[in-house]
């Protein structure tokens, strides 16, 4: 009941719009801790007891053998749309502005013993949101003007199971996946100038002339898959530490069911809709493989320096059976660097960790052939905000800021320029210490 709830209100918070949501099962979410993202997104090579990442499920075994871990994070995006077009003749460029606010992900890990560590969450995984329209038509004496215009909205949500088992040197893991959830894809052509006849089913007679026609499909799915992580750390002095991090998610099929309705509507004031077709199809959608390698250079409880590649071949997506030509080849690198705070130091601003990092790549949305570009530059901070008592636990206030790039006013593309803010809570308690009174 609580994760129905929850995944509700991840959804219903999603408001800002992307065009390059429309393709695929929508835009993919970073499920990252605001420290990850404040360093460019790097992850599953850092080797830290408060690097724990459900994107590597092997940094589970890296918890303290008496530490738990809870946290909760929250995103707010602001975008900013802008496509250059050619109007009567007259080139300009249009933009568009949106945001969004939504809670990210929640997550709780604990050890159950030194080497075996476990993890559970729930967070969204994709995000599906957008409102495009094009005219055409404006040379066209007999039919006249139509405007084509594409909506949809929604996404899906994962929950997921995870434990890391090994030793201080080597660890692997494994998350335990579901995602779930639901979009739905329109399409509206409306006639300006005209109506549109349309015969009825069977031949019989006609249906009553149309100014829209619309196209309605809902998708809801639903599946299981596994994610598998690997570890490495290795001491170089008593100084620095080498970190190196491995992750594959095999390919997977996700249940779904497609509704799908063809419909007329007269107009304004009209008393019905016409029902055209409507049909309901099961099948699957299938999901590529995704490979990721980081590496971590450490000079203890000083500083970290990462760096980060992905790989995920989306030419092999399939949805009831059939790919999807505007999806291909996504590749992403990501550097990061964390200066760490001194959290018992008198002077304040000592006690924060400063971080900062950049990404870049191409998205797995593909624009007449030519990839998507995607870049962006990011920074962020810690702060301890309490410690408590003979256990020695304490919470931790992460804030992190990128300002990214999608696409660029060439080619006809849509460039969308965003900001994101991500703020995260965690806490950190031991709960297996006895006390003691003398």
């Amino acid at each position: 009941m609580l994760v129905t709830v929850l995944a509700n209100v991840f959804q219903a918070q999603n408001h800002a719009i992307s065009p390059y949501s429309r393709f695929g099962v929508g835009d993919f979410q970073p499920i990252q801790t605001p420290r990850n993202v404040a360093m460019g997104g790097v992850s599953v090579g850092l080797t830290s007891p408060l690097s724990i990442t459900s994107r590597n499920p092997a940094t589970l075994r890296n918890l303290d053998s008496l530490m738990v871990n809870f946290e909760v994070t929250m995103h707010s995006i602001m975008s900013r749309l802008q496509e250059n077009v050619s109007i009567n003749g007259v080139d300009t460029t249009l933009s568009a502005r949106s945001n969004r606010a939504s809670l990210g992900q929640i997550s709780f890990a604990f050890p159950i013993t030194n080497w075996l560590g476990a993890g559970f969450g729930l967070t969204p995984a994709t995000n599906m949101n957008y409102n495009v329209s094009r005219e055409f038509g404006q040379s066209d004496t007999v039919i006249g003007r139509r405007i084509l215009n594409h909506q949809g909205n929604g996404g899906l949500n994962q929950v997921f199971f995870g434990v890391g088992i090994g030793t201080d040197r080597i660890s692997v893991g494994a998350n335990f996946n579901y995602q779930f959830g639901m979009f739905t894809r329109n399409t509206f052509l409306h006639f300006v100038d005209t109506f549109l006849v349309i015969p009825a089913p069977g031949g019989a007679g006609w249906i009553n002339a149309a100014t829209t026609t619309e196209n309605l499909t809902e998708v809801s799915v639903g599946g299981f898959f596994v994610d598998l992580g690997l570890q490495f750390r290795q001491p170089l002095n008593d100084r620095f530490a080498l970190g190196l991090g491995l992750t594959y998610r095999p390919r997977y099929n996700l249940n779904a069911t497609r509704n799908f309705t063809l419909r007329s509507n007269p107009g304004i004031g009209a008393e019905h809709i016409d029902i055209i077709a409507a049909d309901t199809l099961d099948g699957r959608i299938q999901m590529p493989d995704m490979f990721t390698v980081g590496l971590s250079l450490e000079r203890l409880g000083r500083w970290v320096i990462a760096g980060e590649y992905s790989f995920v071949d989306f030419s092999n997506y399939r949805e009831f059976g059939r790919p999807d030509p505007n999806l291909g080849l996504s590749q992403t690198f990501r550097m990061g660097m964390e200066f760490m705070g001194q959290p018992l130091h008198s002077n304040f601003m000592n006690r924060l960790s400063y971080r900062f990092g950049a990404h870049h790549g191409t998205s797995y949305v593909a624009f007449h052939n030519n990839a998507i570009t995607q870049q962006g530059i990011t920074l962020g901070f810690g702060m301890p905000i309490a410690r408590r008592g003979f256990g020695g636990g304490f919470a931790r206030l992460d804030v992190a800021v990128e300002f990214g790039r999608k696409g660029n006013l060439n080619d006809g593309q849509i460039q969308e320029n965003y900001a994101r803010i991500v703020v995260g809570l965690s806490a950190f308690e031991r709960w297996f210490v006895r006390g003691r009174f003398d």
